[in-house]
C-alpha cells in the first residue's frame, strides 16, 4: 500500500509518521515548500524519542519528500508532476493545517480550509482512487457546552467558540461533501486536546495557550507580579463551570489509536470517530496547572465580572480559549469501543502530567521542599533551574552504556557529594544507582548539538541525587561523548572539572588550587548606584520557557591572552566580559527592548574554599555591569576591570538571582588539562563547558579552555530566535578581535 501524509513535521504528524513507519516500507511526505529541512526534523524527532538506530539510518531511503504548497491549486505542482503524484497514492493522511486556537479566520483559512480543498483535488485526480483519512478536531461541536457529542456529522446551529472551531468545521464539511459527491471512502478522526510531556517535540496546544497568555495577554502587562508573593499578586476572575471538564489526550496514544482505526475501518462511506482519553480532567485541575505559570491569582466565577479590573480587561483581548472552562460536555466514542474494545490508557492525565506538558520534563509530582523553597522565594524557582556541566568528547570506539555505568559505579567513591540528595535546606545521603544516572543517547551523523539540546531540555529529577551522565554516540565514526550535568546545589563550575577528572580520568587527581580574588573597594558613588534598580530585562524575553539551545565555537586561547595586555589589572576574565559586552551590542539577532544599554551579568566568583579537596558548590556569584552602550572596545575593557563587583554573600543570593537584578549569566571556567582524561584507551580531546543559567535569565555565555584550544559557549532560551546562540558566539569572536587585532 502506497501511503502519503501531510503535516508530517507537526506535533501530531511526527507521532503519526512514527506509527506508519512500523506498518509501511515507504511513505510519501507532502512537505510544505516554505518549510525546509523536513527530513532533518523527522530524523531529530526519531532520535529524541529513542527510535531504533536502523530506522534512523534508513530513513532517507524509506521517505519520499515532495515539496508542496497547500495554499495553491494542485498543491503548487506542475501538471505532470501533480498527475504523477496523484496516481502513486493509495491512502492520504491529512494532518496539515493551522492548529492555533487563538488564530483569526484570515490566518486559519489558507492552510486549514484551502489546504484541505486542494488535497481533495489530489485525491480526486488519482487513478488509484485513494482513501482520505482526515484529522479534524472534536471541537467542531462548537459552542455546545452540555450533553454528549455524537460521532456523526457536525452542524453549526450552536455557533462556535472561536475561529479555530469554525475553520475545522469548514474543512470537515469539505471532506464529507467530496466523499458524497464522488461516492468515495473517507475516515474522519476527531481528537480532543492533544498533549505530550516529552521534551524535544514540537509545542502542543496547551503549551501554546499558556505561553500566549503569559506573553501577549494582560498577564504580560503584569509580568512584574511573578516576583511578588502569591498572596500579593493581582486577581484574574474567569467564568467557569464548577462541574466543568476537559479532555486531554496524549499524542503518542492518539497516533496509535488512529492507525489502528485506519486498519480496521473502511465501510466505503464516511466514518467518524472521536479520539479521546477515557478520563476527563476537572476544571479545577486546569486552574491549578494555569496557576503554575501565570503571574496572577486565578479565581473561577460563575458569571463574567460586572466591573472587570485592569488585568481582566486586558485578558479579554485573548479570550479564545477561556469559554472551554465552562464546558461540561462529553464525547461519545461508542464506535471506537466497538472496534478496539474498552478504552485504556497507560498515561494518567492529571495535574502533574499537564504541568509537564507545558514545561516538558519539569515533573510536577516530583517537586520537593527545595523546589518549593526556590519557587516561593523568587530565586529563579523552577525544577532544574540552574544546571551546569560539560560535554566531554572522546576519540575511539564508544563503550556500551553498561560499561560506562560499571566504570562510574567503581569511581563514585572519589566524589562523595554525588551521593547526596538535596531536600530543603539540608542534605542527606541517598542511594546512588548508576542505572538511574547514566543513560545512552544514540544520534545520527553530525547530531551532537541536538543531543546536547535534548540534555538541556530534560530536567534533572529531585527524587534522587541531581546529576546525570549521558553517553552520546553515532554522530561521528571514531568519536563519542559524555554530557555530564549536575544541579548547582551539588557542584559549581570548578567542581565540574574535578568531578569529570575523577569519574573519567585514569588516576584520581587532586583538585586544582585557585587564587581567591578579593572584593573591590567601592566608592560612595558605586554604593549609591548599586542601591538603585538595575536594567530589569533589557531584552524582549517575556515568556521564557526555561529550555535552552546551545552553540559553541572553538578559538585560539592566545587571542584572549593578547587582549589582556592592554593595561595593569586587566585579566583574561575581564577580556571575556568586555568581549561579551561588545557581542551583546552588535549581535544582530538580540531583541533589545529600548535600545542598547548596560546590562547586569551574574558571574561565578572563586572563593577561598574553592580549592578544597572535595568537589562541591563553593562559588559565590558576583553581579557585573557590562557597558554595552560604550562604543569603544578598549573603554569597555577598562570599565569592567575598574568596576569589579564583590561576590554576593549568601543572604544576598536570593536578590542577586532575581530577574530584577540580572539579565544574563556569564562565566569563565577553569582550564581542563588533557593528559588526565582517558576512558579505557579513548582519550578526551575536547571539553565544552555547560554553565549554569538561572531560569529567569534568557542567555548564558561561558568560556572554557582545554589544552591548546578554547571554547565560547552560548545557551539561549527557546523563546528567542533560533539562531541567536550561533550569532552570539560569532559576535563574541568578532568583539575579541577588536581587543586583540
Amino acid at each position: 500500500m502506497r501511503v502519503a501524509i501531510t503535516g508530517a513535521t507537526g506535533f501530531l504528524g511526527l507521532h503519526l509518521l512514527r506509527e506508519l513507519l512500523d506498518r509501511h516500507r515507504t511513505i510519501t511526505v507532502l512537505s510544505h515548500a516554505r518549510s525546509r529541512g523536513a527530513l532533518d526534523r523527522i530524523r531529530a524527532f526519531l532520535e529524541v524519542t529513542a527510535a531504533p538506530d536502523e530506522l534512523v539510518r534508513r530513513l532517507p531511503e524509506r521517505l519520499r519528500i515532495v515539496e508542496t504548497d497547500p495554499r495553491l491549486p494542485r498543491l503548487g505542482l506542475a501538471g505532470p508532476e501533480f498527475t504523477s503524484l496523484a496516481d502513486s497514492i493509495d491512502v492520504i493522511w491529512h494532518c496539515a493545517g493551522d492548529r492555533r486556537p487563538d488564530a483569526t479566520m484570515a490566518e486559519l483559512w489558507p492552510d486549514t480550509v484551502e489546504g484541505t480543498r486542494h488535497l481533495l483535488q489530489l485525491a480526486e485526480a488519482g487513478r488509484r482512487r485513494p482513501r482520505v483519512l482526515h484529522i479534524g478536531s472534536a471541537y467542531v461541536a462548537g459552542a455546545r457546552r452540555d450533553g454528549t457529542i455524537k460521532e456523526q456529522p457536525a452542524d453549526d446551529s450552536a455557533g462556535f467558540e472561536n475561529d479555530y472551531e469554525r475553520a475545522q468545521y469548514e474543512a470537515e464539511t469539505l471532506v464529507r461533501d467530496w466523499a458524497a459527491r464522488l461516492g468515495r471512502s473517507a475516515l474522519i478522526l476527531r481528537p480532543t486536546t492533544l498533549v505530550s510531556d516529552r521534551p524535544g517535540v514540537p509545542a502542543n496546544s496547551l503549551r501554546h495557550v499558556v505561553e500566549r497568555a503569559a506573553v501577549t495577554s494582560g498577564c504580560a502587562a503584569f509580568g512584574w507580579a511573578a516576583r511578588l508573593p502569591g498572596r500579593m499578586r493581582p486577581v484574574l476572575r474567569l467564568p467557569a463551570a464548577p462541574d466543568g471538564r476537559l479532555n486531554f489526550m496524549p499524542v503518542h496514544e492518539a497516533a496509535r489509536m488512529m492507525t489502528r482505526l485506519a486498519d480496521l475501518t473502511g465501510s466505503g462511506g464516511v466514518d467518524t470517530y472521536h479520539v479521546r482519553h477515557p478520563h476527563d480532567v476537572p476544571v479545577h485541575v486546569v486552574r491549578e496547572v494555569l496557576a503554575e505559570f501565570l503571574p496572577v491569582r486565578l479565581r473561577f466565577v460563575t458569571e463574567p465580572p460586572a466591573r472587570p479590573t485592569g488585568v481582566e480587561r486586558l485578558a479579554e483581548a485573548h479570550a479564545a480559549c477561556t469559554p472551554y472552562l465552562t464546558h461540561r460536555r462529553g464525547y461519545d466514542d461508542s464506535g471506537v469501543r466497538a472496534l478496539l474494545g474498552e478504552p485504556r490508557s497507560a498515561t494518567a492525565v492529571d495535574r502533574d502530567y499537564l504541568v509537564d506538558c507545558v514545561r516538558p520534563g519539569r515533573g510536577g509530582r516530583r517537586e520537593t521542599a527545595l523546589e518549593r523553597a526556590y519557587r516561593d522565594s523568587g530565586r529563579a524557582g523552577r525544577a532544574g533551574s540552574v544546571e551546569l556541566g560539560a560535554v566531554l568528547r572522546f576519540r575511539g570506539l564508544a563503550p556500551t552504556v553498561v560499561d560506562l555505568r560499571q566504570a562510574v559505579a567503581a569511581r563514585l567513591w572519589r566524589v562523595p557529594v554525588l551521593a547526596y540528595r538535596s531536600d530543603g535546606t539540608f542534605r542527606r545521603r541517598g542511594p546512588v544507582d548508576p542505572d538511574r544516572h547514566v543513560h545512552v543517547y544514540p544520534v545520527g551523523p553530525g547530531r551532537l548539538g541536538a543531543a546536547v539540546d535534548a540534555s538541556l531540555a530534560d530536567r534533572l529529577p529531585r527524587d534522587r541525587p541531581a546529576w546525570e551522565a549521558r553517553l552520546v554516540h553515532g554522530y561521528a565514526g571514531d568519536e563519542w561523548a559524555v554530557v555530564f550535568k549536575a544541579h548547582h546545589t551539588l557542584l559549581d563550575d570548578a567542581s565540574v572539572v574535578e568531578v569529570a577528572r575523577r569519574l573519567f580520568g585514569v588516576e584520581p587527581i587532586e583538585a586544582a588550587a585557585v587564587t581567591p580574588q578579593g572584593p573591590a573597594v567601592l566608592g560612595v558613588r558605586d554604593h549609591a548606584r548599586r542601591l538603585s534598580p538595575p536594567s530589569t530585562r533589557p531584552f524582549a524575553t517575556r515568556g521564557a520557557t526555561g529550555t535552552r539551545r546551545m552553540a559553541w565555537l572553538e578559538l585560539d586561547p592566545e587571542r584572549l591572552h593578547a587582549a589582556s595586555r592592554h593595561g595593569r589589572g586587566v585579566g583574561p576574565d575581564d577580556v571575556f566580559l568586555a568581549a561579551l559586552a561588545g557581542a551583546l551590542r552588535t549581535c544582530p539577532g538580540l531583541p533589545w527592548r529600548r535600545g542598547v544599554r548596560p546590562v547586569w551579568a551574574l558571574v561565578p566568583s572563586p572563593s577561598g574554599t574553592m580549592g578544597a579537596p572535595e568537589p562541591g558548590n563553593h562559588a559565590r556569584p558576583a553581579r557585573v555591569r557590562l557597558p554595552c552602550d560604550q562604543a569603544d572596545p578598549i573603554r569597555r575593557l577598562h570599565l569592567i576591570a575598574k568596576d569589579k563587583a564583590p561576590p554576593v554573600d549568601r543572604w544576598g543570593l536570593r536578590t542577586a538571582m532575581s530577574p530584577w537584578q540580572i539579565d544574563l549569566a556569564a562565566g569563565s571556567t577553569h582550564h581542563w588539562p588533557r593528559h588526565s582524561y582517558a576512558f579505557r584507551g579513548s582519550p578526551v580531546f575536547d571539553a565544552i563547558p555547560l554553565g549554569g543559567v538561572p531560569h529567569s535569565a534568557p542567555i548564558g555565555v561561558f568560556l572554557g579552555s582545554f589544552d591548546d584550544t578554547m571554547h565560547i559557549t552560548a545557551l539561549v532560551d527557546t523563546c528567542l530566535p533560533a539562531g541567536l546562540a550561533d550569532d552570539l558566539c560569532a559576535a563574541w569572536s568578532d568583539s575579541l578581535a577588536e581587543l586583540a587585532p
